[in-house]
């Protein structure tokens, strides 16, 4: 899972601990910095981070007059000088305040609870159900409509019975939220709902008339759940 970041900040030396801090973090990554409001705008359409590190004493807008004149702001940790501000921050529930200059040992109690957040939001299933985040949403989706999941280079193709979903996630990371008891891993880019197997030939099971490919090094694996033998 990779949390992605947007800093806005007007000082070039502050964009560049930032981005620093940020590098140093294996689950975090910056998608760049802008040096105003104006700026951070533009850049919040077109690249949609999960989080955005805002400095609050910007000339012109100020950050928390960008942040208020936001619909759907992404996660929001304010970073600034001055303690006097926190209040008026969290009113307008961001999720944290880091006072400059930004110590590493702080910064990482604020990335360790981001962390929490977005694994939870990745995991969150409620009963036969699962959130899929997907092009900046959250979607929900009925376990027993996915058909089955495919590995792409960077990302998971989510099959389902309404479409198909990509998620920037690898393949065990997501299938880590997956009732195990349902879901069978059957290759090392495809897993299938146990439940949906409709046949097996040769090296292949069928899905709703998609033949999906066996590994070899699952095959037996596959058969002791299936059959309850090997082959």
């Amino acid at each position: 899972m990779k949390i992605s970041c947007l800093v806005v900040d007007d000082e070039k030396l502050n964009r560049d601990i930032m981005l620093d801090l940020i590098a140093e973090v294996d689950y975090l990554s910056a998608l760049g910095t802008c040096e105003n409001a104006t700026e951070a705008m533009n850049v919040l359409v077109e690249l949609e981070p999960d989080v955005i590190f805002l400095d609050i004493e910007m000339p012109g807008i100020s950050g928390l007059e960008f942040l208020k004149s936001l619909t759907n702001p992404p996660v929001t940790v304010l970073t600034t000088s001055h303690e006097e501000f926190a209040v008026q921050g969290f009113e307008m529930k961001v999720f944290d305040y880091l006072v400059k200059p930004i110590s590493r040992e702080r910064f990482a109690k604020c990335v360790n609870r981001l962390h929490d957040l977005f694994r939870a939001r990745d995991k969150e299933v409620l009963g036969d159900q699962i959130f899929i985040k997907s092009n900046n949403k959250y979607i929900r989706v009925k376990l027993n409509e996915i058909q089955y999941i495919e590995a792409m280079r960077d990302f998971v193709m989510v099959y389902t019975d309404k479409g198909k979903l990509m998620t920037l996630h690898n393949l065990k990371e997501f299938t880590s939220q997956l009732p195990q008891n349902q879901f069978m891993r059957v290759h090392r880019s495809y897993v299938v709902p146990i439940g949906k197997i409709e046949m097996i030939e040769g090296n292949t099971v069928k899905i709703q008339n998609v033949q999906i490919p066996i590994g070899d090094s699952y095959r037996n694996s596959v058969m002791r759940t299936l059959l309850g033998k090997d082959t």
